[in-house]
This record gives C-alpha cells, structure tokens and sequence, in this order.
C-alpha cells in the first residue's frame, strides 16, 4: 500500500502520513488554519502529473460506459433542510417548500463508487488510512469514511455545456481532487460557511442562484492534481459551465462525523439514477 500510495501521492512534499514528524506538522497547521477560515483547504500537485494522465484516462474511460447522465435540476439543499420531506423521485423538489430552494437546469456525468474498478488508485487512497487520519486532524474531529454504496466515493464529469448548479452537500467533509482541467470554465465558486444564512433568508439564496454574485464568494479554477478539502454541507457551492472539448473531471471523497454516514434517497436517485 505504502509504495501504492507513493507512486500516487508526492509525499515528500505532502507528508500526510507522518504528521508527528516536523513537516508533517508544518502542513497540518496550514491546512488547518486554511479550512477553519474559509471551510475550504487546497494542497496543488498533491497528486503525482504521471499518476493524474492514468487516473483520468481510466476515469473518462469508465464513466462513459459505466457512469449516470443526469439532465435536471436539484434541490440546492439535496433534501436536508428543515422543511424537506421525504423525497425520492428526483423529479419532484427533494422536499423544498421554496422555489428558491430549486436550481436551474444542467448536466453531467457521475460515475458511481460501485461501478469504480476494485483495483483504482483513487479507491486505494480513499481507504488509505494515513488519509483518513489527516482528514480527522485537520478538521478538528474524529470522521469516518461515507458508508453510501453509491455516494462515498464518486467521478464527475462535465463535458461542454455541462456544469454543477448551486448546491449543499449531503456529506459533511469532502475531499475533491481535480483529474482534467477543460479549456475554460469549470471552476469551483463557494460561499464560505453560508448554510445558516441562506436558510434564514431565502432572498439571499435567491439572488446567488439567479447570478448575483455574492459578496463572500470566491472562485478556485480546476488545476489536475490538486487537492481540496471542502466542507460542501456548511458553504453554498457550484462548478461553473465547462467550454471546449476536453471535459472537466474529478473525484470526490466523502467523510462525516458519525460512522454510519449516507446519502438520502434523493440525492441517490438524482445522480445514479437508482438508490443501491
């Protein structure tokens, strides 16, 4: 695992695995102090430029034969707010009593944790436990790999004209990691730590879903081997249309604070097209 890992990882200058050791410590700190204030932490070229052209090759590869195409709109809560139902059909509004709570229409291609090949690098790291510890360190709190069949460890890609709407994630902590840039757009835009306030004021949700750029939103462009720890349930985010004919691909890592986590149905039938 260990050599696995250092064909994939540049440990050297990211020692998440020894963070008891000088700069192992250094970088906890930064990522640390990075995440506590804007919810959001990014370590460029965490992934080696060798391993990223393979990953990403595999990745397109398989999420063209294997992957979901979903054409719609989503709840911007993902039926986790208050006021949400019980919603699974991702036809109706996830239990949004609020037409504010409900995007525009886009599309993109998921490539579910159950149809990723047993031996992927990217499911290796995923249950790497050097990983997991240093998610936990740097946010402060013990955290445990998503349990979701489908959801706990995801491909997006986003071709011309595909894009991810404004949205919370189900999943508490999220570590993204950027595969192939396109040749414009497809950047992240985030509004760090807005959840409470677009809950108590839907005007505010509004205005950012119908283009208003918000005062506190910040952008970070797609740049393949980038790492990004996210907490997507707490700060409104979106990845912006993709132009051009290479697509946009990443991977998502899903942690949360208890050691049962899971995506609700919803959001299930909404990017896989199926609950199991």
């Amino acid at each position: 695992m260990q050599s696995q890992m250092s064909a994939l990882v540049d440990l050297e200058t990211y020692p998440v695995d020894a963070l008891d050791d000088e700069p192992g410590l250094a970088l906890l700190n930064r990522v640390r102090a990075e995440f506590d204030q804007t919810s959001l932490a990014v370590l460029d070229g965490f992934l080696r430029p060798e391993a990223v052209t393979q990953v990403a090759a595999r990745a397109r590869e398989d999420a063209e034969t294997l992957g979901y195409r979903f054409t719609g709109v989503n709840n911007v809560f993902l039926g986790t707010s208050a006021d949400a139902g019980r919603a699974s059909d991702p036809t109706d509004r996830g239990g949004a009593s609020d037409p504010a709570d409900v995007g525009r229409a886009h599309t993109k291609s998921t490539l579910a944790y159950d149809r990723i090949g047993t031996h992927s690098p990217l499911k290796a790291l995923f249950q790497w436990e050097p990983l997991l510890g240093f998610v936990s360190a740097a946010v402060g709190r013990p955290v445990f790999r998503s349990a979701d069949p489908l959801g706990a460890m995801t491909v997006h890609v986003h071709h011309d004209g595909d894009e991810q709407d404004w949205h919370f994630d189900v999943s508490e902590y999220t570590i993204v990691l950027h595969l192939l840039a396109p040749e414009a757009g497809g950047v992240l835009e985030y509004v760090p730590r807005s959840r409470t306030a677009v809950e108590q004021d839907r005007d505010t949700l509004r205005a950012i879903a119908d283009g208003e750029r918000h005062e506190l939103t910040r952008e970070l462009p797609t740049t393949p081997g980038t790492f990004v720890l996210h907490s997507g349930r707490i700060s409104l985010h979106r990845v912006t249309p993709v132009h051009g004919a290479t697509p946009r691909i990443s991977a998502t890592l899903s942690f949360n604070s208890a050691p049962d986590g899971r995506l609700n149905d919803y959001t299930r039938n909404l990017y896989f097209g199926r609950t199991q």
